[in-house]
């Protein structure tokens, strides 16, 4: 009899410690799909804990969980033993997802992960981590199928296509059932080691031959990481296809006016491979009949390499519309010819920009490909853009007076975060030789220092004391955070 008392008692335990909620405004549900049910227009769902289920969202609601390391909603336990989507969102709303994971997915449809069907609102994705997800289509992560959709401090990593599925990481692409000019912006996110087994293991934006120019789609990528992705001989990193359509009968072919766009600000393309012998789509790679039809392309402030070979070419502009090509460090170039070319340092390695060849996390939710002081990259963007420039880097960090090139600001300084949680909060002493203490709240879950750089020093989780004794001296700044609340501020040490 105790040895039955003892396993019940421990089950007990296992259930309170991996407790799973779905609330509406404190209201209990049983899944997420019955909360989506019983939700209106409006209301937010807060999320905690597994959820091994697929869901449908029409609605104009918000799935919030607390933390994407915690709260995950999965296909299945496994990726390998699902049979469907984690997501679908459609319809005419604005649907937010947060502070979430979606993961396990395995779709013989577009979109592994998320399927955003014709969402001519907006789908919005915040602190969003969509992994290990595939598809025999495309979209191993997410397709957005027609649809506006923003990222913003995103990871998109591990997922794949197979068959002949294109965007290992993201499908970016118009719908014939939504006539609308249909824009994806990446901001802030990393997109990383995505597979496919043809074009764009780690994104695609592909115009649509069959639909002509009647659907535009514009993908805006700023202060975005695409780093170590693969695909088949036709673009590692990404691949973007413009118009090339049928018309008039009788045979004739013309080809279209463009209807596709890329841009990229503060970007960081790095690391990425093929698995065939051609080197020349090793990066961002263009495919259209005509180059001056096809897509077009702006690109500023940015990197674009592939490891330290230049014959491998990080950048293919063949079949492209370039138009503005400023303040980058390029790796090796094909059909290098943009209308305005200037302060680009052209053929360059991994190296010479002074890119790390493995994703850090310095401070922000995103990790990043971190740069070198004193690197080619720092400080290069001299030139002016004609275009508004983003203040903080990928992490959140504020740019200096001249800023870096790529997604991460070498000597960028952390936002600070003062909320009321905090007001009785103190930092003791400060300047300080060999410990931290942090006194005027309980339950402090973790403490994390920063370099004035950006840098993560020291982390602890669940205590209110900070040995600093290892530090060098100089200003830091201690992140206290508690509840999803943070509270940022300088101290020194001595």
């Amino acid at each position: 009899m105790k040895h039955k008392i003892t396993l019940l008692l421990v089950a007990v335990f296992t259930t309170v410690v991996t407790a799973q909620t779905v609330k509406i405004d404190g209201t209990t549900y049983l899944s997420i799909s019955e909360a989506i049910e019983a939700a209106s227009d409006g209301d937010v769902i807060d999320i905690t804990g597994t959820h091994t289920e697929s869901i449908d969202i029409s609605k104009g609601i918000t799935l919030r969980g607390t933390d994407p390391s915690t709260d995950v909603i999965q296909a299945a336990a496994t990726q390998g033993a699902a049979t469907s989507r984690v997501i679908v969102a459609s319809g005419d709303k604005n649907i937010t997802i947060e502070n979430l994971t979606v993961q396990n997915g395995n779709s013989a449809d577009h979109g592994g992960g998320i399927f955003a069907d014709k969402v001519i609102g907006l789908l919005t994705l915040n602190n969003v981590t969509i992994t290990n997800n595939t598809t025999t289509k495309n979209g191993g992560g997410m397709s957005t199928g027609g649809s506006n959709v923003n990222f913003n401090d995103c990871t998109i990593s591990n997922n794949s296509t197979t068959a002949n599925g294109t965007g290992g990481g993201i499908h970016i692409v118009p719908n014939n059932g939504a006539a609308i000019d249909a824009v994806v912006n990446v901001k802030n996110s990393v997109i990383h080691n995505n597979t496919t087994l043809k074009t764009g293991g780690g994104f695609i934006v592909n115009g649509n031959h069959q639909y002509g120019d009647k659907y535009t789609i514009t993908a805006n990528f700023e202060n975005v990481t695409i780093f170590s992705n693969t695909a088949g001989p036709n673009g590692g990193a990404g691949y973007v296809v413009g118009v090339d359509f049928v018309a008039g009968g009788s045979g004739s072919v013309t080809v279209g006016d463009t209807n596709t766009s890329l841009n990229m600000v503060h970007c960081t393309v790095a690391y990425n491979t093929i698995t065939a012998s051609d080197n020349g789509k090793q990066g961002l790679t263009f495919a259209n009949a005509k180059a001056s039809t096809g897509p077009n392309f702006n690109i500023y402030n940015s990197i674009v390499v592939s490891a330290d070979d230049t014959t491998k070419k990080a950048l293919n502009f063949a079949n492209s519309n370039a138009n503005d090509v400023i303040n980058n460090i390029l790796g090796g170039l094909n059909a290098f010819s943009p209308v305005q070319d200037l302060n680009n340092q052209k053929g360059k390695t991994a190296t010479f920009a002074g890119l790390t060849n493995a994703l850090s996390d310095e401070g922000g939710k995103t990790q990043v490909l971190a740069i070198a002081e004193n690197s080619n990259s720092d400080d290069h963007c001299t030139a002016a853009t004609g275009i508004t420039l983003p203040t903080v880097d990928q992490i959140g960090a504020t740019r200096e007076g001249t800023p870096d090139a790529g997604a991460y600001e070498f000597g960028g300084i952390l936002s600070l975060h003062n909320v009321n949680l905090f007001n009785q909060l103190s930092i003791y002493p400060n300047p300080a030789n060999n410990t931290i203490s942090v006194s005027g709240i309980d339950g402090i879950e973790k403490i994390t220092i920063f370099s004035l750089i950006g840098k993560k020093e020291i982390e602890v989780s669940n205590n209110n004391f900070v040995n600093v004794s290892q530090l060098s001296n100089g200003f830091y700044f201690i992140k206290i955070e508690k509840n999803n609340q943070i509270y940022s501020v300088k101290f020194i040490k001595n």
